[in-house]
Formats: structure tokens, C-alpha cells, sequence
């Protein structure tokens, strides 16, 4: 069954829309990325330091098609991970589909995604509890249609399903005192938006948009025991979102968005033996503002984000992040990387049920040196520390031998990398007179930073 959905949303996913004309560009390009290693403690513990070293293998390839009215993109990326403790030995892929279809005045995009990720990355921006050997899998599609009401004016409908599951070995994370799991949930999401926006100058756009999604979890496979005690739920997101972009000059540009999001029920708790909390509504926000500088040798930026999540424990997070990211080109080959990220999450709503306040915060800086010699080749050396403060309000006396519960308290961790990168050009072609004005959007470039 789950052969035949994967296959099913590939196959939508790659129906174009519309009459394909003659003048086409097509290109294939890849890359492969390699990395050492070396983290004291990769899975933050308060307890022990997991320390390890490992190779890691990131292979991609793009390849897309682009004609005056028709583009189609198609990225695969895979991240392979081996340690010397094989416990912490990690697998990710991704297979990506975009599909884009413009006529005078309309624009339809088809968006659909298939991911299985164990990445430790990913662990970390959700919850902070890191989870040797979970393996997550996701589906999505997402359509879109942009429609140029007036010569400034443009309405955007978005649509998005996404399914994402867990699996978790008993190993590592359940309590042989207590006999319950502490395992990750997945969840159903299906949301909608509508929105727009308004050019008043050629360096001021206006935005707006109302959204709504449901979110439905999934709890534990019924094969896992005592998954019978894990409480599934539902909840509801309803909000609206003003925001503004303004290009302040030639380097300099700012966007910002807003509004507040009402959330109509609460996630079940991280262990499925505690009981549901009861549904209420509470507002939460979302916030984004971003202010970013670019010249001939340097980038800067930074931001602040506020978004209300779906997580892996079962509970809608109010999720705070801060990031500065900073590079300089010190000579024509040579390029230094800084950056910073601060997260907190909490729950969204606190409940006076035992165990269903989450509470995290988190910080991590990174700073590297990237030599360029070609091209096509980059070598990269790098240093990310990292902190995390994990609180959970939870009698975890009585839970200390669960894996989840190990991270409860402040711990640290350090890393460094040494990275190869080799991009291939790849091949590309033209068939007809042009290639109009296709955008060739989100061709998979970006794939050596993703698992990172």
C-alpha cells in the first residue's frame, strides 16, 4: 500500500499542466558532498556524552526543464551516515517534484515531496530530543495558483497535505522498570491559505494572507506495546498574516509578516500512559521579520521568526527562533562563514495535567573557512558549538532509564567538520527558437546545506 501511494503522489506530481510548446532548455547537473566528523556528545545528554566519529556521503542530483509556459524540476538528494558507534548510524533521502505552469495572467504550481530522514538536524529544530536510529517518513503535495488581478495587484490560493510517520526501535528508549515508550508521533496535516499582495512602488510590496490547517496525530504503531494508552488528537489553526517587503537600496532589503493564530485543542503527551488534555481554545502568533545586506564581498543577515508547529511529541509547539548568518570573501578563493541560532519552544497551550508543559531552549554558533580552488570544488573546514536547556514539567525520577527523558536539564555539545564538495555542470540543451522565461525554481542547489 505504501508502495503504491508513493508511486501514486509521484505520478500527480509529475502531470504538467497545459500545452507544451516547441522552444524548450532541459539540464541535468549533480553533486557529491563528503564529510568527517568528530561530535563529544551528538546527542546532547545530561547524563553521559555520547561522543562520535563518523564519514558522512551526500550524493544529488537535479535536473529540469524549462519551457515559455511549462517548467518541471526534479531534485534527489540522499545523506548517509556511518559512526563509529553504529547506533548513530543515519540514512536520509529526499525525492522532490516541482511543477509550474504560467498563461497571461495565471500561474499554477504543483509541489510534492517524499522524504525518510533520521537526521539528527531535524531532531534538533523540532524537540531537542535526539532519538538514536528514528526514522521519520513524509509525504506532501502542495498546489499553488498565483493570479495578476491587476497590473499590481496578484491573488495567491495555496493548498497543502502532508502525512508524516515515525518508527522507533524499543532499543535505547523504553524503560525496562516502567515498561512504557517514550516514542515520536506522527501526524496528518492539511491546511489552506489565501492571500495577496500589492505593489505601491518598485520597492515596496504589500502582503496579506488567512490560513487554516488541521492537524490530526497519529500516536504510536499498533504493533508497538502499550501504544493502546497513546491518546490521539486533532487540532485546529486558524489565523491571518499582514506583512510588508521593502528594498531599502541596492545592498540593503527588508520583509516582515504578522498576525495572530488561534489554536483550537492540545497534542497528547510525550508518554502515551498520561491522559489527553482537554480542548480550549488559545492564541498563539506568527512572526517573521528579516533584514539582510549583500555586496561584492560580504552577506550579512538576520532575523526573528515566531510560528506556531506541529512536533514529534504530539503537541502543537509556539516555536521562537532567532539567526545571524555573516560570510566575507577574504581573497577570490577564500570564503569565512559565521553564524548563530537561538530557539525556544513551548508548548502552546499549558495544561495543569502531570507531563504536558514541553519547554526548551536552545543555541547553537557555527563558524568556517571555505576555499574554493575551482569552480567546482569546495573544501570547507568548520566548528559548531551547541547548548540546550530541556525542561519538561514530569515526575522523570521515575522515567530516568528512558532515552527521551535523558536530555532533561542543560547540556553541550561540540563539533568539527572537515567537507568536500564536487559539483558536476552536468549537461544542458535547447531545442527551438527561445526558452522563454522560465524560473527554474528550486532545483535541489542547495542540498549540502540541508543535513548539516
Amino acid at each position: 500500500m505504501y508502495y503504491r501511494r508513493k508511486m501514486a503522489m509521484l505520478a500527480l506530481a509529475g502531470i504538467g499542466f497545459g500545452k507544451d510548446i516547441a522552444a524548450a532548455e532541459w539540464e541535468l547537473t549533480g553533486d557529491l558532498g563528503q564529510q568527517l566528523e568528530y561530535n563529544d556528545n551528538i546527542s546532547l545528554n545530561t547524563v553521559r556524552n555520547d561522543s562520535v566519529a563518523g564519514y558522512i556521503l551526500m550524493p544529488s542530483v537535479q535536473a529540469s526543464r524549462k519551457t515559455g509556459v511549462l517548467d518541471i524540476a526534479f531534485d534527489g538528494q540522499g545523506d548517509i551516515r556511518r559512526y563509529d558507534d553504529s547506533l548513530w548510524d543515519c540514512d536520509n533521502y529526499r525525492l522532490r517534484l516541482n511543477n509550474e505552469y504560467r498563461t497571461r495572467r495565471n500561474e499554477f504550481g504543483l509541489r510534492a515531496e517524499y522524504n525518510v530522514s533520521c537526521s539528527y538536524a531535524q531532531q534538533i529544530t523540532d524537540t531537542g530530543l535526539l532519538v538514536p536510529n528514528s526514522q521519520s517518513e513524509e509525504y506532501l503535495v502542495a498546489p499553488q495558483w498565483n493570479w495578476q488581478w491587476t497590473a499590481r495587484d496578484q491573488l495567491v490560493l495555496n493548498a497543502l497535505y502532508s502525512k508524516t510517520s515515525y518508527s522507533n526501535p524499543s532499543s535505547g528508549i523504553v524503560s525496562d522498570a516502567d515498561n512504557v515508550f517514550a516514542n515520536f508521533s506522527g501526524n496528518d496535516t492539511y491546511s489552506a491559505s489565501l492571500g495577496g499582495n500589492h505593489e505601491w512602488t518598485r520597492r515596496f510590496t504589500s502582503t496579506e494572507r488567512i490560513y487554516y490547517s488541521n492537524i490530526q496525530y497519529t500516536g504510536l504503531d499498533s504493533s508497538i506495546q502499550n501504544a493502546s494508552a497513546q491518546n490521539e488528537s486533532t487540532q485546529h489553526l486558524v489565523g491571518f498574516e499582514l506583512g510588508a517587503n521593502y528594498v531599502i537600496n541596492r545592498e540593503w532589503a527588508v520583509n516582515a509578516s504578522g498576525g495572530p493564530v488561534w489554536v483550537d485543542g492540545t497534542g497528547q503527551n510525550l508518554v502515551g500512559t498520561l491522559p489527553a488534555q482537554d480542548s480550549s481554545w488559545t492564541v498563539g502568533s506568527n512572526v517573521n521579520i528579516n533584514l539582510s545586506y549583500n555586496d561584492k564581498l560580504t552577506k550579512f543577515s538576520t532575523g526573528y521568526s515566531n510560528s506556531v508547529d506541529p512536533s514529534a511529541i504530539g503537541q502543537t509547539l509556539q516555536n521562537h527562533s532567532v539567526f545571524v548568518k555573516y560570510s566575507y570573501q577574504l581573497t577570490r578563493h577564500v570564503l569565512l562563514d559565521l553564524s548563530g541560532d537561538f530557539i525556544n519552544n513551548q508548548s502552546i497551550n499549558g495544561s495543569q495535567s502531570t507531563g504536558s508543559q514541553f519547554d526548551r531552549l536552545y543555541f547553537t554558533t557555527a563558524a568556517g573557512i571555505a576555499w574554493e580552488p575551482t569552480r567546482n570544488w569546495r573544501l570547507k573546514g568548520s566548528y559548531i558549538y551547541s547548548w540546550q536547556d530541556y525542561q519538561q514539567d514530569l515526575d522523570v525520577q521515575n522515567f530516568q532509564n528512558l532515552q527521551g527523558f535523558q536530555n532533561v536539564g542543560t547540556s553541550d555539545s561540540n563539533a568539527v567538520m572537515l567537507f568536500l564538495n564536487y559539483s558536476w555542470d552536468g549537461i544542458r540543451n535547447s531545442t527551438g527558437k527561445g526558452t522563454g522565461k522560465g524560473t527554474g525554481k528550486e532545483t535541489g542547489k542547495e542540498v549540502n546545506r540541508n543535513y548539516e
